[in-house]
C-alpha cells in the first residue's frame, strides 16, 4: 500500500460509521428539496447538533464587493441572534484556503490572538467550512462552541469536509433550478408580451415609444384615457394594456359609449332589477360586474351622457354603483380604461364633460399616432394583413408605393379595408397598383363634397349629419356598408339614422 493509500485510509479511518450515517441521510433529505432557504435551513439544522455548536449560521460571501454577510444563524443558548458577532479571520481562513478550518481552542491559537470576536464572545472552537460552487466560495457554514466543544475535532472537520462537497453540488443543482425557471419566467413573459402585442404592428420610432409606454401602464392599476383618430387601434391598445396586467387572467370588456340613450347604456353598465322599466322582466347584472376584477374599456367616452358621468364617477372613486331600479350598493373591482377622438378639454368648457371625471379618467394618457405619422409602418402592416387573408398573397413595389403616398384618413382600420378589397380584385396572387382604390370620399376635399349652405357656417353636427345622409343615399340605405365606409359601428349608424328619420 502506497503512502497516498495509507493516508486515504486514515482519513477513512477518522469518520466514523455515524458519521457516514449521518452523511446517507441528509444527503437523501438534500435530494428531496428544491429551495435554497430549505437546504441552507437544512443543514444549518442538522449539523448544529451534529457538532453541539451553540452558534451555527450561514455566511454568504459577495465576490463583488468582497463582503461576508450573515444570511442565516440558529443560536441553542438562546444568544439574540442580532448581538452575535463572527471572526472575520475564519472567514477570509476559508475563502483564500477552500478548505475546512478547525480550531479546538481559538482563546490560545495565536491566528486569533487580534481577534475581537473571538475574545470578547469567549469563542472556545470553531469548525467552518467553504460551499463551493464553480470552483468559487458561494458562502461558508459557520460553527462554532463557547462551551462544550468535544465534538469539534479532526474526525469532525474531515466530516464537513466530505459533507460540504455534497452540500455544495445540492445547492449548485437547486441554484441552476432556480435560474434556469427564472429565465424561463422571463422568456414566457416576453413571449406572451410578444404575442399580445402581435396586433400592433409597427417598427417606427413612434411605435416603439407607444409599445414602451403600454408596457409600463400595464404594471399599475391606473385609469388610462386613449387618444387618437378613428382607425389608429385605440381598442388594441386597451387589450394589450390587459393582456399585460395582472388582471389579464380575468374579464376585458370592451363597451362602445357613443350616441346610445341613457337609460339603455345605464342598464348595461350597472345592470337593472326586475321591473326597473318595461321590458326588464327579470335582474340582470351589468357590465361592471361581469368585468369584476378584470377591464372595462369604454370606447367613444367623450358621448357619454352627462347624467350617467356623474355614476361612472362614482365607480371611479368608491368602486360603489346601485342596479337601474335597486337601492343595494354594490361593490366592483374593476379597472377603467376609455378611448375617445374628441377633445375633451374643450367639451369640459363647453359644459359637456365633467372636469372631475375627466381627472379621473386621465390618470395616464396614451395618444395613438395616426397611420399618416408613421408610414414606414405600412409594409409591415401590409404584410400583416395579406399574410392573414392569404399566405401566398403578394403586392408590387408599385402598389405598396400608391399605398405609402396616400395621405389616409382613415388610418389603420382604412388600410385593412383597403388591401381586403384588393386581394379581391387582384387577378393573381400579386397585388398591382391599379388594384388599390380609394374611396372617392376620402380623396376630395371636404368643402367640395358639401352643398353651399353648409360650407362657411355649418356646424359639425349639420356636417355629420349631412355625411350620413349622403353615404345611405350612395349604398340605397345599406347602413351596414354605410357605417363600414364611414368606420363606425353599425349600431351608432343605426341610432344616428333612428335620429334623422332615415
Amino acid at each position: 500500500m502506497n503512502n497516498q493509500s495509507i493516508k486515504n485510509s486514515e482519513k477513512y479511518d477518522k469518520l466514523t460509521e455515524a458519521h457516514l450515517a449521518t452523511i446517507y441521510r441528509l444527503t437523501r433529505q438534500l435530494s428531496a428539496l428544491s429551495d435554497e432557504e430549505n437546504v441552507l435551513d437544512l443543514i444549518l439544522n442538522q449539523l448544529i447538533e451534529e457538532t453541539g455548536a451553540e452558534v451555527g449560521a450561514f455566511i454568504f460571501y459577495d465576490r463583488d464587493s468582497d463582503t461576508f454577510t450573515p444570511k442565516s444563524i440558529i443560536s441553542r443558548d438562546k444568544q439574540p441572534v442580532g448581538d452575535i458577532q463572527f471572526s472575520q479571520t475564519v472567514f477570509r481562513q476559508v475563502l483564500n484556503s477552500k478548505q475546512a478550518v478547525l480550531s479546538f481552542d481559538t482563546l490560545t491559537d495565536e491566528q486569533y490572538a487580534h481577534s475581537q470576536s473571538v475574545i470578547l464572545n469567549q469563542i472556545h472552537s470553531i469548525l467552518a467550512f467553504p460551499l463551493i460552487i464553480k470552483d468559487q466560495v458561494y458562502g461558508i457554514l459557520y460553527f462554532d462552541s463557547r462551551k462544550n466543544r468535544q465534538n469539534f475535532n479532526e474526525p469532525a472537520r474531515q466530516f464537513l469536509s466530505l459533507f460540504s462537497a455534497i452540500a455544495s453540488l445540492a445547492l449548485e443543482q437547486i441554484l441552476a433550478k432556480q435560474k434556469f425557471e427564472s429565465e424561463n419566467i422571463l422568456l414566457r413573459n416576453q413571449l406572451a408580451r410578444d404575442m399580445r402585442m402581435s396586433t400592433m404592428v409597427g417598427e417606427s420610432p413612434v411605435m416603439k415609444r407607444l409599445f414602451s409606454l403600454i408596457s409600463k401602464v400595464a404594471r399599475s392599476d391606473a385609469s388610462v384615457l386613449i387618444t387618437g383618430e378613428n382607425g389608429t387601434g385605440k381598442e388594441l391598445v386597451a387589450r394589450a394594456i390587459h393582456d399585460l396586467s395582472d388582471r389579464k387572467d380575468k374579464p376585458f370588456i370592451a363597451q362602445y359609449v357613443g350616441n346610445i340613450p341613457g337609460t339603455i347604456l345605464e342598464s348595461e353598465l350597472f345592470g337593472y332589477k326586475k321591473g326597473a322599466f318595461t321590458g326588464a322582466t327579470s335582474d340582470r347584472i351589468g357590465l361592471f360586474e361581469a368585468a369584476n376584477g378584470g377591464t372595462l374599456f369604454l370606447d367613444e367616452i367623450a358621448d357619454l351622457p352627462y347624467e350617467i358621468q356623474a355614476k361612472l364617477l362614482r365607480v371611479l372613486q368608491n368602486r360603489e354603483f346601485k342596479r337601474l331600479g335597486e337601492t343595494i350598493i354594490r361593490k366592483a373591482d374593476v379597472r377603467i380604461l376609455a378611448a375617445t377622438n374628441q377633445d375633451l378639454n374643450k367639451l369640459i368648457k363647453e359644459g359637456k364633460f365633467r372636469e372631475d371625471l375627466y381627472y379621473r379618467l386621465n390618470v395616464v394618457r396614451i395618444t395613438v399616432p395616426p397611420l399618416r405619422e408613421r408610414k414606414s409602418d405600412i409594409p409591415l402592416l401590409v404584410e400583416h394583413f395579406l399574410h392573414s387573408i392569404d399566405k401566398n398573397l403578394r403586392i408590387s413595389n408599385e402598389a405598396l408605393k400608391k399605398l405609402i403616398d396616400y395621405h389616409w384618413p382613415g388610418n389603420v382600420r382604412q388600410l385593412e379595408n383597403i388591401i381586403k378589397r384588393a386581394s379581391i380584385l387582384a387577378s393573381d396572387s400579386t397585388i398591382q397598383a391599379d388594384d388599390i382604390q380609394f374611396d372617392d370620399f376620402d380623396t376630395e376635399p371636404l368643402a367640395r363634397l358639401l352643398p353651399k349652405n353648409l360650407e362657411d357656417e355649418a356646424s359639425l353636427e349639420e356636417i355629420k349629419n349631412y355625411i350620413i345622409r349622403k353615404r345611405l343615399e350612395r349604398f340605397n340605405g345599406n347602413k351596414t356598408r354605410a357605417a363600414k365606409s364611414l368606420n363606425i359601428s353599425l349600431r351608432a349608424l343605426q341610432l344616428k339614422a333612428k335620429e334623422l328619420g332615415l
